[in-house]
């Protein structure tokens, strides 16, 4: 039994962000706690593309219909991807993060957050943090650069939202983990947006995510920054799947990032703070605001900025009643490197670790569907 999960860690972590084997076997504890060992042996016949039901039977030597109510109750799980195209079913390999930790929402129990909290400790931050591409960048808030001239396509929430084709809402699983655990913090748990085709996903799974309107989807990301969280989504100028809003209370991410210092790990805006000192009173709210201890107080009480701490997201400007700040471009030299789309930053990822397993995008995966 021990051997089939450590031949599942192996498979995952063929992936380009995988699945790393834990010192103390907390990778196996963690596995165990999500997929029963058929469940395992049926995960180790799934690829990063797309196959049907009748595909993975074939190699399981099993019924096609058996196999088919299997993959879908995995999918309800959260335990791989299961992506509708003309009606069809096909089911993809995903990798922990982001993925299958992501589609938790309907399984934080005591057991899974506690293997879950030591795997990354003993081994999956380090992975998560492994490769010089980050899979997530930092999305600025719109009212805080809609005075410039020179906004990037890719740094418009906005634009996200209204080219989707469906946008979901969902609880934010970090802060529903927290809760779980009796920690965290107050801020709103139905904040977390999913787009297109993880959107589909996530209604078709049965959880806690409902339809959203593009009106609406662009009043909750007001509110989200009236609240304080800061927005992200995947590291990609096209194609994005999902747009989170997080804390530091309660997001394993960005709380990891601001406790260890580790701000470069996340593609930040190419904004940065810039604060007029003559205008600045002191008054301290813009350093409230700011979650990753990026603004503190000079000798003379006024506010200044750490540039290297600084994510770009314009919180510290809209809570400014003075007008000292603003957002300034950062210089050539420190500007963001974004990939061009998820498949640039998934085949960047594969070639800086050397993985063996390409993931692919929804596009792509789609695209191969129906080439077929």
């Amino acid at each position: 039994m021990e051997d089939l999960y450590r031949k599942l860690q192996q498979h995952l972590h063929q992936l380009p962000c995988g699945f790393p084997e834990g010192p103390s076997g907390t990778d196996i504890t963690l596995l165990k706690t999500m997929y029963t060992p058929e469940e395992a042996s049926l995960c180790l016949l799934l690829t990063p593309e797309a196959q049907t039901a009748r595909e993975i039977a074939l190699k399981n030597k099993s019924d096609e219909q058996g196999t088919a109510a299997m993959l879908d109750a995995m999918a309800e799980r959260g335990l791989l991807f299961r992506l509708r195209v003309e009606g069809k079913s096909h089911y993809v390999l995903m990798p922990y993060i982001v993925g299958t930790f992501e589609f938790q929402l309907n399984r934080l129990s005591p057991d899974y957050n506690k293997a879950h909290n030591h795997y990354m400790m003993d081994a999956m931050g380090m992975e998560v943090f492994g490769s010089k591409t980050s899979q997530f960048r930092i999305l600025p808030v719109e009212t805080a650069i809609e005075d410039t001239q020179t906004i990037m396509p890719h740094e418009k929430i906005r634009r996200y939202i209204e080219e989707a084709e469906l946008i979901a809402v969902s609880d934010c699983l970090c802060r529903k983990k927290a809760h779980a655990e009796n920690r965290g913090c107050n801020h709103s748990l139905r904040v977390c947006l999913s787009l297109n085709e993880f959107a589909r996903f996530y209604l078709e799974s049965g959880m806690p995510t409902e339809i959203i309107s593009k009106e609406d989807a662009l009043k909750l990301m007001e509110d989200c920054e009236r609240e304080g969280l800061i927005a992200h989504t995947q590291n990609a100028k096209e194609e994005v799947c999902y747009i989170c809003n997080c804390c530091v209370c309660s997001c394993g991410i960005f709380s990891t990032v601001a406790r260890f210092n580790l701000h470069s790990q996340i593609v930040r805006a190419s904004w940065q703070c810039n604060i007029n000192q003559e205008f600045c009173t002191g008054c301290g709210a813009c350093m409230e605001r700011c979650a990753f201890g990026a603004l503190f107080a000079g000798e003379d009480k006024k506010t200044k900025v750490s540039k290297g701490k600084c994510m770009g997201c314009g919180l510290c400007k809209s809570s400014c009643t003075s007008g000292a700040i603003s957002l300034v471009q950062r210089e050539e030299a420190f500007q963001p490197d974004v990939a061009a789309d998820p498949q640039d930053m998934y085949d960047r990822m594969q070639k800086e670790k050397n993985r063996p397993l390409r993931m692919l995008s929804m596009k792509n995966l789609k695209a191969g569907i129906l080439s077929r």
